[in-house]
């Protein structure tokens, strides 16, 4: 054994380890970052996952408006009838200004619809459409339904 094999068996050991040291590093780096980037992954899966279900929870909370909005006209509508059917007869040109009201308003709300979704376009029209039919039931039903046959 001379003492140029040793520093050289040294050397090389030396060398070999420190390359093996930033090999090591380099691959920690590399794993460090696709670890990161897994967890982005998962971060971004949970921030769709709330996002849908605020979503989901805001149009239940709309449902749930509409559904309570309703319950409410058709409310007013039976305590209107109750109302009405309380009032009795009275002297007949009373009776026959009561019979024209409904008629009257009916015809007014149909007509002011009508004009409403003639002079617009688009989505507007679409939502007139629905309010319209509503409330085109909405004044049959009343204006008809007082009219059932009284049980006598």
């Amino acid at each position: 054994m001379d003492i140029g094999s040793v520093i050289s068996s040294g050397l090389s050991g030396g060398l070999f380890g420190l390359v093996g040291n930033v090999a090591g590093k380099v691959l920690g780096i590399f794993e460090t970052r696709e670890a990161f980037a897994q967890k982005k992954e998962e971060w971004g899966h949970e921030e769709r996952l709330l996002d849908m279900q605020m979503k989901a929870k805001a149009a239940e909370t709309e449902q749930e408006l509409a559904v309570t909005a309703s319950s409410g006209s058709w409310t007013g509508l039976g305590e209107s009838l109750k109302a009405e059917t309380a009032i009795g007869s009275t002297y007949s040109w009373v009776n026959a200004v009561r019979a024209l009201v409904r008629p009257a308003l009916t015809l007014g709300l149909g007509g002011f619809l009508c004009a409403a979704f003639f002079a617009t376009s688009g989505t507007a029209r679409a939502t007139i459409s629905d309010s319209l039919v509503f409330a085109a039931v909405t004044a049959i039903v009343w204006w008809f339904g007082d009219r059932a046959p009284k049980k006598s």
